[in-house]
């Protein structure tokens, strides 16, 4: 057996670290699961990530739409992939922070079964109303709907959404029980809603900012706890003194025990990747905004929205499915 000097054994070490450390091989694929249909804002968002991580990682970087049960098919194929950084999830906050609250079957533990890498990009909801509705501030709408008790109603793209349920704390922080009609999506809801058949609609506002701008509907508040810097004419729900909030977003995981060198290579990847212009500026024209935080804040945000829905959802009376 030859020696070798201390030094080159040290660097032999230090390249197989970082060899280890890599989050993937140059020439083996990643894979980001988007849990939903092609088409979309969501799609889309999984499309610019795969294309910018495939620039920072030279490697091929592919979406696969696994679709169905409310993005749980999607999240468990990654729940079995090997831990080796080649199949992500990029999961939007309702799959890991609610649905564990709202579905029996969920079929994998949203802590347990995962690894946090990075949010990705956030996004507010909405409350829109139809153009014909007289009410010009939350305030005007809640008058209104006490006058018009029949008219108490709103949609949301499904039973057991983030929507549905801002909505439903909307409804009881104005005092004002309010009926809720599901929908297989915002497109399929937008012919009732600009129809007026739906006075009232929550959804993503990036959905329906373009029709507010066209006056088709009116988005009278988010539920964020800032201003939407894409619609700085409405206030939120907090400005009304309403004190309900709550705001979507997408984060991207790994599979559970993915070492934590590859965690921080793709974490490091993805905040290179988001402080280029050209990200923020085509994650900003579907919607969204640019977050891509570090690993650990956002297991702390998983957690703290986790906690925060299993009393909110509870409150509710909703029957777990």
């Amino acid at each position: 057996m030859i020696a070798l000097p201390r030094r080159a054994a040290f660097a032999g070490l230090a390249s197989m670290a970082l060899l280890a450390g890599r989050a993937i091989a140059q020439d083996r694929p990643v894979r980001i699961v988007f849990p939903f249909a092609a088409g979309g804002s969501g799609d889309a968002l999984a499309r610019l990530l795969a294309e910018h991580l495939h620039g920072s990682l030279g490697a091929a970087v592919i979406v696969e739409n696994k679709a169905g049960a409310g993005g749980r098919i999607g999240a468990q194929a990654v729940r079995q992939a090997p831990p080796d950084g080649t199949m992500l999830l990029l999961a939007g906050s309702s799959q890991l922070t609610l649905q564990p609250h709202t579905t029996l079957d969920l079929g994998y533990d949203p802590f347990a079964d995962f690894t946090p890498v990075s949010q990705i990009v956030t996004f507010d909801l909405a409350l829109v109303v139809h153009r014909d509705v007289p009410a010009r501030s939350v305030r005007d709408l809640s008058s209104w709907l006490k006058s018009n008790p029949d008219r108490a109603v709103y949609g949301s793209p499904g039973v057991g959404t983030l929507p549905f349920f801002a909505g439903l704390e909307l409804g009881r922080a104005l005092g004002v029980p309010l009926r809720h009609v599901a929908y297989r999506g915002t497109s399929a809801a937008l012919p009732d809603l600009l129809a007026g058949r739906i006075p009232l609609y929550v959804a993503a506002s990036g959905e329906l900012a373009e029709h507010h701008r066209q006056g088709g509907v009116r988005i009278l508040a988010t539920f964020g706890a800032a201003p939407s810097p894409f619609l700085p004419d409405v206030p939120t729900l907090h400005d009304a003194g309403i004190d309900v909030e709550a705001q979507g977003w997408f984060g991207l995981y790994a599979p559970a025990r993915t070492a934590a060198a590859t965690v921080a290579d793709l974490e490091r990847r993805i905040g290179a990747v988001a402080r280029t212009t050209e990200f923020r500026t085509k994650v900003e024209a579907l919607g969204y905004r640019a977050a891509c935080t570090t690993a650990a804040e956002l297991a702390r945000l998983q957690r703290a929205e986790f906690d925060r829905w299993a009393t909110i959802v509870a409150a509710s009376g909703f029957k777990p499915e």
